[in-house]
């Protein structure tokens, strides 16, 4: 047997010696450096919160005055989910000749509209528009697809809306518990598809869950 073929099965074992090593030592690092579902709400979100409450002023409002003593600083963190990427072809049918138009919000970068109010609420060629049991938060990307950002059955609804950066949209309203009522804060994080809730500790057991859509939809007459 030649020296070259004594030396050969030394080298090819030491090569996968080093290539077993750099594999595992890339999976280690890629699990460190993966999104922690159960990790607690970082500094940013904390003040994403915070701003975002701020700048639905409308939103706190209209709970204050179903309850004065509501306290828009008491939101505390729930949970986090991770929500499926949900999305198909599908054009922004939401024109400046739609009712719809003047509430979309455009993403601060210019990747396409966020559209909460179509799904829950139709209107009639004829008649006065209803309410559907469902809500849902559509965002119709520059790319020409439709993603579902969140979705919630008649237990609860999507009142209000705003972005916060390119990738972060803070959705406002409300979810039935066994107590009663209570207001809700969803903090999506669309790049990570990702949201954290937030539950606030009141509630109450009279809410006319289309009242605050009936204030902010006001170019429709319900």
């Amino acid at each position: 047997m030649s020296r070259i073929q004594i030396l050969l099965p030394r080298y090819f074992y030491s090569f996968m010696l080093v290539l077993l090593f750099v594999t595992c030592n890339s999976k280690e690092e890629s699990s460190e450096e993966a999104f922690d579902i159960n990790s607690d709400l970082t500094i940013q979100e904390k003040k994403m919160l915070v701003e975002g409450i701020q700048k639905l002023s409308d939103w706190v409002q209209h709970w204050k005055e179903v309850d004065a003593s509501f306290n828009p600083e008491a939101f505390e963190f729930e949970r986090r989910e991770l929500f499926e990427e949900l999305e198909w072809p599908e054009e922004n049918f939401i024109v400046p000749d739609n009712p719809f138009y003047p509430y979309l919000l455009p993403n601060p970068d210019g990747d396409g509209f966020v559209d909460i109010y179509s799904y829950k609420v139709f209107v009639p060629t004829e008649g006065k528009p209803g309410f559907q049991p469902d809500s849902e938060v559509i965002y119709f990307k520059s790319n020409g697809m439709r993603e579902r950002l969140l979705f919630i059955g008649p237990s609860g609804g999507f009142e209000d809306a705003v972005w916060l950066d390119a990738e972060y949209l803070l959705v406002s309203g409300f979810f039935e518990e066994e107590e009663g009522v209570t207001p809700k804060i969803w903090l999506i994080d669309t790049a990570k598809k990702s949201y954290s809730i937030f539950r606030h500790p009141f509630n109450t057991t009279f809410y006319a869950k289309d009242g605050y859509l009936k204030k902010k939809l006001s170019n429709l007459e319900f």
